[in-house]
């Protein structure tokens, strides 16, 4: 199952989303260094997995915005804390 998350979008959403709470998809393509295929599969694959949800603004300009679920958050800190010590060079 975890192959699935190799894609290099997937990985980048789920810290982005840990780290910002929701994000629309014009926020991941601007922060996100992927193109936008690639992000969008990611975005589908997450689905699948039950790590992320949308949910549409229900006033204009009805914009989508993507969160985690319980079950991504999980996973996200997980790769936070494997992030961190990644970055530590000590």
């Amino acid at each position: 199952m975890i192959e699935k998350l190799e894609k290099k979008a997937a990985l980048q959403t789920l810290l982005l989303l840990y780290n910002c709470e929701k994000a629309s998809r014009t926020d991941l393509r601007n922060n996100i260094k992927a193109n936008i295929q690639t992000i969008y599969s990611a975005l589908e694959i997450l689905k699948k997995l039950e790590l992320i949800e949308e949910k549409t603004m229900e006033s204009f300009p009805f914009t989508v915005y993507i969160y985690l679920t319980e079950r991504g958050r999980r996973v996200a800190e997980l790769l936070s804390e494997i992030e961190a010590v990644l970055k530590d060079k000590t």
